[in-house]
């Protein structure tokens, strides 16, 4: 099983070289990039929305110290080559790479897909001005906004909701232990 994926693996070194390969076969690239902890049906059905624009899907899984530098000391979840591997077997997903900077513009120069995907968020409404967005139009490909595909589902809600299920069952058996102020019977 480790080969499978590994032949879908793009070493950050090998980026350009990959991408000019694709090129020169008159494939469309389409190149996307996160986290991708704790895959979810949301993240899954993004990535088919992005498969839908280009004949190759390349797929950027944040480094380790990308995720806990952007999520906090306690994440990632998932290690890197974990999230990456668990990527490769999903069927339309055609190539992955492990991104170790805290911007996709390094890949983005270097693979020069005909689209870069992104999620559309409150957040990114200035992308114009982005150094993805420059770069990436700087060469002629396009960005593209996809809608959450599940808007009520996060790896961040997830994991609250499961931190707060696991806080309420050692609540639930602390107080069960508990014995009432003044009852001596300890």
């Amino acid at each position: 099983m480790d080969f499978f994926w590994k032949q879908r693996l793009i070493l950050p070194n090998k980026v350009q070289e990959v991408g000019k390969k694709i090129r020169s076969k008159n494939k469309t690239i389409v190149y996307t990039a996160g986290a991708w902890d704790m895959l979810h049906v949301g993240q899954v059905r993004y990535l088919l929305e992005a498969k839908k624009l280009a004949d190759v899907l390349v797929v950027g899984v944040s480094s380790n110290q990308t995720v806990s530098t952007l999520k906090g000391p306690n994440r990632p979840i998932l290690d890197e080559k974990i999230r990456a591997e668990m990527l490769s077997y999903i069927r339309f997903v055609d190539l992955v790479t492990i991104v170790p900077n805290l911007s996709n513009q390094p890949t983005l120069k270097q693979l020069k897909p005909n689209f870069y995907v992104t999620v559309k968020e409150d957040w990114n409404n200035g992308y114009k001005e982005s150094p993805e967005y420059k770069t990436v139009t700087n060469y002629g490909g396009q960005v593209k906004l996809v809608d959450r595909q599940s808007p009520f589902i996060s790896t961040t809600q997830i994991l609250k909701k499961s931190a707060s299920a696991q806080l309420n069952e050692i609540l639930k058996d602390f107080m069960s232990k508990e014995k009432p102020l003044g009852d001596k019977s300890r």
